[in-house]
């Protein structure tokens, strides 16, 4: 055998090892990207099979701020940060939501009786400092829940949601009596506005607890009417009845649990309760009252969970 035709030969050698190397190493690069990718998918697929894995964390904001009604939100998986919010500190959500609140609230009193731009500022400023004072509440009882992971399937993880819901709602009575009685805006507001614009304010509020009433009422009978089968003159009667007896409603800020409408009905029907049995009894026939009578029953044994969930001025003591 000649070299010339050696060195070919070993040059095709060469070239075949080559080959074989590369495509090994692509292989390995493929099988590094296809276990990555594997890898995230797992994770993905192991929060979804797993949802009674709950970061309280990510459902602490929730359920403070916009749970609805009275039932509770139960978010799986972990509390996300993108890597935006990496090396800067965000404005607390507690100190957010407060402000907002202030403002709407401002901006009701305005509308209502007008303010001049020395008497907003000292509310501005007043709303301010209850926000900062609320926010700094929050966010304590927020900061206990970071990085707590409860299993629910187990006593001890159903144990620490159950403390988890009462420090929620204790937040949430917080967040309700935020702007009222024992606040620095609302000393600053009776402090600030003149008699007239006073009367302007307390008119305006019993107008809206009014009108707020009226519709709970409305809500309730039209619901009672295909219940009961009421007759015009019967609605027009009950209607009269617990329109007179308007409850002390809370006007001051937002309502959400209002937004229940098991508790609306519960609520009218808990005035109804209040009504002189023998008055409305004699409204209704003997049928209707068989099943208006167990329902004001139900009403007013609601009363207690009722002022507990603060859409009720509290009672004087």
């Amino acid at each position: 055998m000649n070299k010339p035709w050696m060195e070919i030969r070993w040059c095709v050698h060469a070239a075949a090892v080559l080959a074989a190397v590369l495509m090994l190493l692509m292989g390995q690069s493929r099988s590094l990207a296809d276990d990555e990718v594997l890898t995230e998918e797992t994770a993905d697929a192991q929060a979804q099979r797993q949802p009674h894995l709950v970061d309280l964390l990510s459902n602490f904001d929730t359920n403070l701020f916009d749970r609805r009604g009275n039932s509770w939100v139960i978010r799986g998986g972990r509390a996300v940060i993108s890597s935006d919010d990496v090396g800067r500190r965000q404005e607390s959500p507690a100190l957010t939501r407060a402000r907002s609140a202030g403002i709407k609230r401002l901006e009701r009193i305005e509308s209502a009786c007008g303010l001049s731009a020395t008497q907003r500022r000292r509310l501005e400023l007043a709303i301010e400092s209850d926000a900062r004072r609320f926010a700094s509440d929050i966010d304590s009882v927020r900061d206990r829940y970071a990085s707590r992971q409860v299993n629910m399937n187990d006593q001890a993880g159903q144990k620490e949601w159950h403390a988890f819901q009462q420090d929620v709602q204790k937040c949430r009575e917080r967040l309700r009596r935020l702007f009222e009685d024992g606040s620095l805006f609302t000393t600053v507001l009776e402090s600030t506005l003149d008699d007239q614009q006073l009367a302007c304010l307390h008119e305006e509020r019993n107008a809206r607890r009014s009108f707020h009433w009226r519709a709970l009422v409305a809500e309730t009978l039209a619901r009672l009417d295909d219940t009961l089968a009421l007759s015009e003159q019967q609605h027009e009667a009950i209607e009269a009845m617990l329109v007179a007896r308007e409850p002390p409603l809370r006007t001051n800020g937002e309502m959400p649990a209002l937004e229940d409408s098991n508790l609306r009905r519960n609520l009218v029907l808990m005035v109804l309760a209040e009504v002189d049995a023998k008055k409305l009894q004699a409204t209704v026939s003997e049928r209707q009252w068989r099943t208006l009578g167990n329902l004001t029953s139900q009403g007013r044994s609601m009363r207690s969970w009722i002022e507990q969930q603060g859409v009720l001025e509290p009672r004087e003591q």
